[in-house]
């Protein structure tokens, strides 16, 4: 080959790669920590556990943020060059460094904090009470709450990634990350059931499950908008004619799209060479997410256009307007909605709380949970697990089952005092 051909080569062919970024990756006991150059997620996955001796199915190995949210391979495109992650084998336990931290703090002090008798006192007379004051302590200062920018609230986003730049997009996310969380632990307890491992007729069932389960939710955004008190494309979009089709504009997969049509807007690349970028992509996109779905014949409110080539046998749908709704108000305030089995919370008024109005309020947001009225791991996943059993599950039996694990059909926001881990019976 020519000097001249192997430059070409050399120019053009930098153009086709895809963005190598460094990493630090460690275990979840922190007990090593090592770099990572990758292009995209399971790559990353792969070189991490060949250098931490790992033989797990890279399928079955999850990789967070140090604050524990979980990354999938949309999210990694996000993320800044030398962030730290963590790599969690199946069965262990994901420790954040808040974990961490009280988990040195236990082990150094455990002997004061089990016998101080004023400590036992302070847990154990007029907590109700106690807990209204520090509410009321929180919410002196609400001069900050509607602003949104980091450049407007800087020490609400003390600490938080660079890229985020305003509330309503770290909330949308933060959100995202519960979701996904509850989808890979229902992957996680399929997979490891009696049920999977022998039955073959089910595994086929349960695989088209899991894969519908995958493109409802990224039609559904991963339901971001939970937690977010944003009003996007308001003057763009009748509200009545609105759906998930139109997402928020500071979603992920949105801010994705438009770096994408940015590289594809470049003058200095050749047309060829963008359509073989595309191509690319194509290869490394998700083969669950990079799907087409069928046109849904049931829900006619709800069609959606897809290729009639996908493996899966349910139909991917829409959600309307009235289905579009944040737990929050405009402001940002949440509500507790009570212990599984309450109507209301007991507590009213004393169990709000605001994450947008201060850093103090962001952290302690983190300790409220989604919670399953109908419970996932004892209740959900094991009637799942019994319907694989049979020849074809129907569909709306599908459909009842997504609700209930990933919507607030059956998710109800409370505050850790109602969150009953007990069995919901």
């Amino acid at each position: 080959m020519s000097l001249f051909a192997n430059c070409l080569s050399h120019f053009t062919g930098s153009k086709l790669k895809q963005e190598v970024k460094g990493f630090k990756i460690t275990d979840v006991k922190r007990t090593r920590k090592i770099g990572i150059a990758c292009c995209n997620l399971k790559e990353l996955k792969k070189k991490a556990c060949e250098k931490l001796n790992i033989s797990n199915d890279l399928s079955e190995i999850n990789i967070y943020l140090i604050d524990g949210s979980l990354v999938d391979e949309e999210y990694f495109k996000t993320l800044d060059a030398q962030s730290t992650l963590i790599l969690q084998k199946p069965g262990e336990k994901l420790l954040t460094d808040a974990d961490l931290l009280y988990e040195t703090l236990r082990r150094v002090n455990i002997d004061y904090l089990t016998a101080g008798d004023q400590a036992t006192k302070f847990v154990t007379e007029n907590l109700k009470k106690k807990v209204a004051v520090l509410h009321n302590l929180l919410n002196l200062d609400d001069s900050k709450t509607q602003l949104s920018h980091r450049d407007d609230h800087p020490e609400w986003f003390r600490g938080l990634e660079t890229n985020v730049t305003t509330k309503e997009a770290y909330m949308h996310r933060r959100c995202q990350d519960r979701i996904r969380g509850y989808l890979y632990k229902t992957i996680e307890q399929i997979k490891t059931s009696n049920i999977w491992l022998t039955n073959n007729q089910a595994r086929l069932n349960l695989q088209n499950i899991i894969e519908y389960f995958k493109l409802q939710l990224k039609k559904d955004h991963y339901f971001g908008y939970y937690f977010d008190r944003s009003k996007c494309h308001k003057d763009e979009i009748d509200a009545v004619t609105r759906t998930t089709d139109n997402c928020y504009d500071h979603c992920p997969c949105k801010l994705i799209d438009e770096k994408k049509n940015d590289e594809d807007d470049n003058e200095d690349v050749n047309e060829k060479y963008v359509d073989e970028e595309k191509k690319i992509d194509d290869d490394n996109v998700d083969t669950v997410d990079g799907k087409r779905q069928s046109k849904s014949n049931d829900r006619p409110a709800k069609k959606q256009e897809i290729d009639e080539t996908i493996v899966c046998p349910y139909n991917v749908y829409s959600r309307c307007q009235d289905e579009i709704n944040s737990l929050c108000d405009a402001n940002g305030e949440f509500q507790c909605e009570g212990v599984w089995n309450y109507e209301n919370c007991k507590y009213g008024d004393r169990h709000k709380i605001n994450p947008y109005r201060s850093k103090e309020e962001l952290i302690l947001f983190s300790t409220w949970n989604l919670d399953h009225k109908l419970e996932r791991s004892r209740t959900l996943v094991p009637q799942l697990l019994k319907y694989s059993e049979d020849n074809l599950i129907n569909e709306k039996i599908v459909f009842k089952f997504y609700d209930n694990l990933f919507t607030i059909k059956n998710l109800r926001l409370v505050h850790i005092v109602c969150h009953d881990k007990g069995s919901h019976k």
